[in-house]
């Protein structure tokens, strides 16, 4: 199975992506580790990559999705799970052409959801652990109006019949549970 995680900051999405693809025996691929590893093994790909980070400027969809394709041809038929791409509906179309030429496609994607007041009480916990003084509300609202999947980008999977809602709210193990009885009702993997 093929599965994207949504969600803004602070709902879980990341730790939701590596339980269900540890339990389901899935490749995890966070386009972040995965652009970092390029970088640091200091492939073709990974200094293209760098010249643009350097610059504070956003990686190219194309590069992203050479490097995503990259990491698909390493996993062989594997099921993912994509925690941090697509963040745009251009990436998303971009995203359904490459794989499509694999002769794959996304199966679902989960979008995890909880109001901003608790999103940003997470936030600000997590802040508080680390230590991060750097961390003001302000800034923590403006990261999550920034990061909140584009209405766009939900409505592309919507349409195609592939997103599900599950709230964020409740305990990790119950938001597990949630993601877990969504993908079963999709079908097999």
């Amino acid at each position: 199975m093929h599965v994207i995680f949504f969600g803004p900051p602070g709902v879980g999405k990341g730790t939701q992506a590596l339980i269900i693809a540890g339990r389901m025996g899935w490749a995890h691929i966070s386009t972040g580790d995965m652009l970092r590893a390029h970088v640091r093994e200091g492939t073709e790909l990974g200094r293209q990559a760098k010249a643009y980070m350097d610059q504070g400027l956003l990686t190219p969809d194309e590069l992203v999705i050479d490097m995503f394709m990259a990491r698909l041809a390493e996993i062989g038929g594997r099921g993912f799970v994509l925690d941090g791409f697509p963040r745009t509906l251009r990436q998303a179309e971009a995203l359904d052409a490459a794989l499509a030429r694999d002769g794959r496609a996304i199966d679902v994607a989960i979008n995890i959801t909880a109001p901003d007041e608790v999103l940003l009480e997470r936030m600000q916990a997590r802040a508080a652990e680390s230590a991060r003084s750097d961390d003001t509300p302000e800034a923590m609202r403006k990261r999550l109006d920034v990061q909140k999947p584009p209405a766009d980008l939900l409505a592309h999977y919507r349409d195609a019949g592939k997103l599900r809602d599950v709230d964020g709210r409740p305990a990790v193990e119950a938001v597990t549970d949630a993601i877990a009885a969504a993908l079963a009702a999709v079908g097999p993997d």
